[in-house]
């Protein structure tokens, strides 16, 4: 009977913690009594120190209905987390080019497609992009007619040209070239429409900025946890995991917040955190 698989990932995350723990305190001593660390080590503690992200990954598999399912959804980069937990959890060391293994384990062959895989394994079948169909008459948005006078700009200005373009890209609006030519008589209104739409639309992003609170509340839990487990919090590391839980949450790129040092300031305001600094590297520890 083959081994559960999250049970060799646990097994994983427990080796790794043992290794992260010994080193971190090592270099978290020296950092106490004020002496220099190398660019290397101080980055290996803002980044690989803190395994919040592979606690947070076992935690997705684990609250998962299945788990084939569970790994189906990850991004690859968490996937690339699975493979390392299980390579620790299953006995496999890495030795110059050669795979060492200590035990055989039989994993699902979901987890074969994000690790080496065997030999025989079958490859991904690549999926083949849908081609747009035509469904119903559609009148254009004004953002692609402005997209379509763009282009018809930036190459010859040429109608039918235009026209047979965008025919295969918006098959719904039926575009022809006299549709292009009585665009064109319209066009300053439509420019000036865009251009006021697009001012009220960023002024509403720049406000939607300000207002990620699934965001806020992610990383409010994970401070509160790592603070915990006595975890160094540095700005670079909070930056990081904005971005990473704006990533689960789907929020697009620019509604994102710049992260400043404004931001980073009033963030530790609220989670009680003030700043050290020893040697050049700064520190973020509970009051």
């Amino acid at each position: 009977m083959a081994p559960n698989p999250l049970n060799s990932l646990k097994k994983g995350l427990s080796i790794l913690k043992k290794r992260t723990d010994a080193k971190a305190k090592d270099l978290r001593a020296k950092l106490a009594r004020c002496e220099t660390i190398s660019a290397a080590e101080e980055q290996w503690l803002d980044n690989e120190a803190n395994i919040i992200d592979e606690q947070l990954v076992l935690d997705k598999l684990g609250q998962a209905s299945d788990y084939d399912h569970g790994l189906e959804r990850l991004n690859s980069q968490e996937k690339g987390v699975v493979k390392k937990l299980m390579e620790l959890g299953s006995g496999i060391e890495i030795a110059g080019n050669k795979r060492k293994c200590a035990l055989v384990v039989h994993v699902s062959l979901s987890f074969s497609e994000i690790s080496s895989g065997p030999e025989n394994a079958k490859p991904a079948t690549k999926k083949k992009d849908k081609q747009p169909v035509f469904t119903h008459k559609e009148v254009a948005t004004l953002s692609q007619r402005i997209e379509v006078l763009d282009w018809y700009y930036a190459n010859d200005k040429n109608q039918r040209k235009t026209a047979r373009h965008f025919s295969t890209i918006y098959l719904n609006l039926k575009l022809t070239q006299p549709l292009v030519s009585k665009w064109l008589k319209k066009e300053m209104v439509w420019r000036t429409q865009y251009h006021q739409d697009s001012a009220i639309a960023s002024k509403i992003k720049r406000t939607h900025q300000t207002q990620h609170p699934e965001v806020t509340e992610m990383m409010d839990l994970w401070v509160a946890k790592a603070m915990n487990d006595k975890i160094q919090l540095t700005g670079e590391v909070l930056r990081q995991k904005w971005s990473h839980f704006a990533d689960l949450v789907g929020i697009p790129s620019d509604e994102r917040l710049t992260l400043s040092d404004g931001w980073l300031s009033r963030f530790k305001e609220r989670n009680g955190l003030r700043k050290l600094k020893c040697q050049g590297l700064p520190l973020f520890p509970p009051i």
